[in-house]
């Protein structure tokens, strides 16, 4: 079913600045949209034409995704017992791959490497400050409108989705545009226009803790959505406690709306308590942090033997690996680069 929007998907919309590639293209790009179906589904946005999800544009650049170095953590003490993933870290190096990125939305090759990864420190910077000011712990929410909302403008069903929140109890945090869903029927994303939210709120600790199926009268978040929801006919679910905030802030990135012809549209909208007026959030952290023990990492040449794919395209490539620190004569197989010297 999901060949009969082939043609509509491929077909140039009316940005002249963004032109949606085809799926041959973005994998020759970027191979780790394989890695997400939602990244290569076929998009069925008839009437709403003006929308993509991210990393569906043209490349920005040349240089987007140009390899530039090694960073690594020769730190193989910390390392020891550690795996991260499938990867055992114990007695290695960890090397991670730097690239250029332009971190833009639209960009197939830099959406979720570049783009995704800097709003998401972003994000994390004002969760953390938020919770030192006392506005508890950051949750992980969707606000999903009723049907007849959906061909609302975005800005308008924005503003309708943060009063949603708010008359339920979210008293802060930031929205996320997602203006598709799956349709696992047709093999398709279809219009279905929602947010997702990092945000605090009120009373979530005691409906986390109470162990009673209540809707009334008690009070707490779940009374007040069932209240809020039998007169606005908007769905607010407040999901399961989050590992990381970095991590859901990125992944829920990776799978946001983005508008064509509109040259400044935000993804990401801040409202309520944890709004722009209210404070400053915290500098990002640095990206060339240590995947096993969080110390940093090195930029450095690698001198060894083995084959190491660099380019974002290639079907071997990762993003970050763990290797050998010493060959088999007991040579560094990687040599620190400082100050542009190699030592």
């Amino acid at each position: 079913m999901a060949s009969e929007f082939c043609s509509h998907y491929d077909a140039p919309p009316t940005s002249a600045s963004v032109v949606d590639e085809s799926f041959a293209r973005r994998l020759q790009l970027n191979r780790a949209i394989l890695k997400n179906k939602y990244w290569f589904l076929p998009v069925d946005n008839v009437g709403h034409e003006n929308y993509v999800p991210v990393g569906r544009g043209a490349r920005t650049s040349d240089f987007c995704g140009r390899w530039v170095t090694y960073k690594v953590c020769k730190n193989v003490e910390g390392h020891k017992g550690v795996s991260v993933g499938d990867l055992d870290c114990t007695g290695k190096v960890v090397v991670r791959h730097k690239h250029l990125w332009c971190h833009k939305s639209s960009c197939p090759v830099c959406f979720n490497r570049g783009w995704s990864v800097r709003e998401a420190h972003a994000i994390v910077g004002r969760i953390v400050e938020g919770e030192k000011r006392g506005l508890g712990l950051a949750e992980h929410i969707t606000v999903s409108p009723k049907v007849t909302d959906h061909g609302l403008p975005e800005s308008v069903l924005r503003v309708k989705c943060r009063k949603a929140l708010l008359d339920r109890g979210v008293e802060g945090g930031c929205m996320i545009f997602h203006g598709f869903r799956e349709n696992k029927e047709r093999g398709c994303l279809e219009w279905s226009p929602h947010y997702h939210v990092l945000g605090f709120v009120v009373g979530r600790e005691k409906c986390r803790k109470c162990k009673m199926t209540c809707f009334r009268g008690c009070g707490g978040f779940v009374d007040r959505n069932y209240r809020c929801g039998e007169e606005d006919g908007y769905l607010v679910k407040v999901h399961g406690k989050r590992k990381t905030v970095f991590g859901t802030a990125w992944y829920q990135l990776n799978h946001a709306t983005i508008r064509l012809g509109v040259r400044r549209f935000h993804v990401v909208t801040w409202f309520g308590s944890a709004s722009y007026c209210k404070f400053k959030g915290q500098k990002p952290v640095s990206e060339d942090t240590c995947p096993a023990c969080g110390g940093e990492m090195v930029r450095s040449v690698y001198v060894g033997k083995r084959h190491i794919a660099k380019e974002v395209g290639d079907p071997d490539y990762v993003a970050w690996f763990v290797d050998d620190e010493l060959d088999s004569l007991g040579e560094p197989n990687y040599i620190d680069v400082v100050g542009g010297r190699i030592e």
